[in-house]
């Protein structure tokens, strides 16, 4: 726990730097002076009100196996949000896996199972999302090589755990996958783990009723809708009306960078890919100042970032939901 939270401030300080040095390049007080406070609490009550929907779905499945009150897990749920200042938003998992073990006693296969097909479902639509708009429009906006891999590696952790959630539904290749595991397993203990993982894993993907898959995959596009929702409010804050396509490219574009494995929520890389896009004439259809840029990237690293991590941390110390370790 404490390990996590030393992690999130290094995250939050990292962040601040990176904010600072956008500020003083991009001069973007000057529009940041000028904000449209309404649309940004708009902005910040989306991006919160997505997260909560994809709780929804990540509670539906939990409830599945576990009699624990839609209420306990939302708490659980908020309060873990702070843990998502890690590569690939890994903290958070880590922390409502140990308190749904410490306070509901439930067992980590089945947590780490409903996380999985929760979380496989939203990369699945973004993998998909991603894959047309790689082809259509990054191809050619003449990203540089850095920023190209960057998005490449967060699109195979996306990638990679989407597959992991669509293997099991064949019995042909969640055969394959486990006699994998089982091969390796002989010289790393590790893998022995994901073996017995990944078969308990199987049976439960399974046993999901073609029904609550479809609530499930309503749930993460909805959580989408709304995250799309705070990504174009940032825009209204600081005055700035872009069409509906580049916004949705690039808002795919920082989804993918945000699964990066090297940074958290990929801070820095996020930045840059946007300064490069927003900058491009064609691509906006339209001339952006480098202030509106600096201010827009600001207002919705805030939204994201800043803003959901302020607010769980609110909620554990409120409800006091911790890990004693």
């Amino acid at each position: 726990m404490k390990n996590l939270i030393k992690k999130s401030v290094f995250s939050l300080i990292f962040f601040i730097v990176v904010i600072t040095v956008i500020l003083f390049w991009t001069n973007a007080h000057i529009e940041l002076l000028q904000i449209n406070w309404l649309f940004f609490a708009a902005a910040c009550f989306f991006f919160l009100f997505s997260v909560f929907i994809w709780l929804v779905s990540w509670a539906f499945l939990i409830r599945k196996r576990s009699s624990v009150s839609y209420s306990n897990l939302f708490i659980v749920g908020f309060s873990s949000l702070y843990g998502a200042l890690t590569p690939v938003q890994f903290g958070a998992e880590a922390l409502r896996l140990m308190k749904l073990k410490s306070f509901f006693k439930i067992p980590y296969n089945e947590s780490i199972s409903s996380s999985m097909i929760a979380k496989g479902t939203k990369f699945l639509i973004l993998g998909i999302l991603f894959l047309f708009i790689l082809i259509f429009f990054i191809s050619k906006a003449e990203l540089d090589s850095s920023t190209f891999f960057a998005l490449l590696s967060g699109f195979f952790v996306i990638a990679l755990a989407a597959l992991f959630f669509v293997f099991p539904l064949s019995r042909r290749l969640t055969g394959k996958v486990i006699s994998f595991f089982g091969f390796l397993s002989k010289n790393i203990s590790l893998f022995a783990h994901l073996e017995k993982f990944f078969i308990s894993y199987s049976k439960k993907l399974r046993q999901l009723t073609f029904k609550s898959f479809i609530i499930v995959l309503f749930i993460s596009i909805l959580s989408y809708v709304f995250e799309f929702l705070a990504f174009q409010f940032s825009f209204f804050s600081v005055k700035i009306q872009l069409d509906f396509v580049p916004l949705l490219v690039l808002f795919i574009v920082i989804s993918v960078l945000e699964r990066t494995p090297f940074l958290p929520r990929g801070i820095g890389l996020v930045e840059f890919a946007g300064l490069t896009l927003l900058s491009i004439p064609w691509f906006v259809n339209e001339t952006l100042s480098l202030p509106e840029i600096g201010a827009v990237l600001i207002v919705f690293n805030f939204v994201r970032l800043i803003f959901p991590t302020i607010f769980s941390l609110l909620i554990a110390g409120i409800f006091k939901i911790e890990i004693k370790e």
